[in-house]
């Protein structure tokens, strides 16, 4: 099997980026709150919870990408067929040169949504999965590269967790993590600080892949290769 349903059969639900991420990034975070380009996420799944997009899609017919930053939901989110977008930059790029360039530099064959994510002190996500459509009762929907969720700048009393065994993600300033989304999970900031994550959504590369087997093998040892077949 694969690392993805080798996740899923033994409930896996999330994998360290054995990455260093520069401290530039939560400076750059922090420009974009004061620059004031975040937009409510999401209205209904929590209270405090915004997004702004460095990379996104426009319609067709509009010149520059740079005017995407406010699209962070997926084209049909905002009232876009698929095949009439396009994606780049956006002006946000302008604010954040050293996370761009991260990114640039970071595995991929090809970016949609890459956002800066703002959870306000007190402020709360509620529980939910991020499956679409929901999975089925074998987890078939469940998939840990669907998305890489990096902290910035993670407070004190702050936490992401699942919802049925209460675990939470290991975060720390300037780490990032596979994560399973289509787990049940919630999160609070308890802190009297703004907590800054990144979501990568975007195609995996040869090199992104062989970037994940070395996580498995730094949280479960050689051994766990045995049992991929990648």
């Amino acid at each position: 099997m694969d690392i993805i349903e080798w996740c899923r059969e033994n409930d896996v639900w999330y994998l360290q980026l054995p990455l260093e991420i520069p401290e530039e990034c939560i400076k750059e975070a922090q420009r974009v709150y004061e620059e004031g380009f975040f937009v409510e996420h999401r209205y209904g799944d929590g209270d405090g919870w915004c997004s702004a997009s460095i990379h996104s899609f426009v319609h067709k017919s509009v010149r520059s990408t740079k005017s995407g930053w406010q699209h962070t939901k997926n084209p049909d989110g905002h009232g876009f067929k698929e095949e009439n977008v396009k994606w780049g930059w956006t002006e946000i790029a302008d604010y954040a040169p050293e996370t761009k360039r991260w990114l640039e530099d970071f595995p991929h064959n090809h970016y949609r949504r890459l956002r800066f994510m703002l959870l306000k002190p007190e402020g709360r996500i509620e529980q939910h999965h991020d499956s679409n459509p929901p999975r089925d009762a074998r987890g078939a929907r469940r998939n840990i590269s669907s998305a890489i969720n990096l902290a910035f700048y993670q407070p004190e009393n702050c936490y992401l967790r699942r919802c049925d065994t209460k675990e939470e993600l290991p975060f720390k300033n300037c780490t990032g993590f596979w994560f399973d989304n289509g787990v049940e999970h919630e999160a609070y900031n308890a802190s009297d600080e703004n907590r800054y994550h990144f979501i990568v959504h975007g195609g995996n590369n040869k090199e992104r892949k062989e970037l994940m087997k070395k996580a498995l093998v730094e949280r479960f040892g050689r051994d766990v290769l045995k049992e991929i077949d990648e």
